[in-house]
């Protein structure tokens, strides 16, 4: 079941293209996703709607990687 990336909840797991996890979602609306990065260095990154490639319930996946989600600034 594939859902829109608005139907995207917090809490939820984003992994890049490459299968490696990114973060957990904040929140998501029509233009992205807003992910929270753990480990020491924690911080907040935005994901365009157009990088997500699929989204299934508690998962989202992203079509860049691990290394081209983080090095987004805001």
């Amino acid at each position: 079941m594939n859902l829109q990336v608005e139907e995207v909840q917090p809490g939820w797991t984003v992994y890049g293209s490459d299968g490696q996890e990114i973060g957990t979602v904040v929140s998501a609306d029509t233009s992205g996703i807003r992910v929270k990065k753990g480990g020491i260095r924690s911080r907040e990154i935005t994901v365009p709607a157009s990088n997500v490639a699929d989204v299934e319930t508690g998962r989202v996946e992203l079509s860049i990687t691990k290394r081209e989600a983080e090095a987004s600034t805001d």
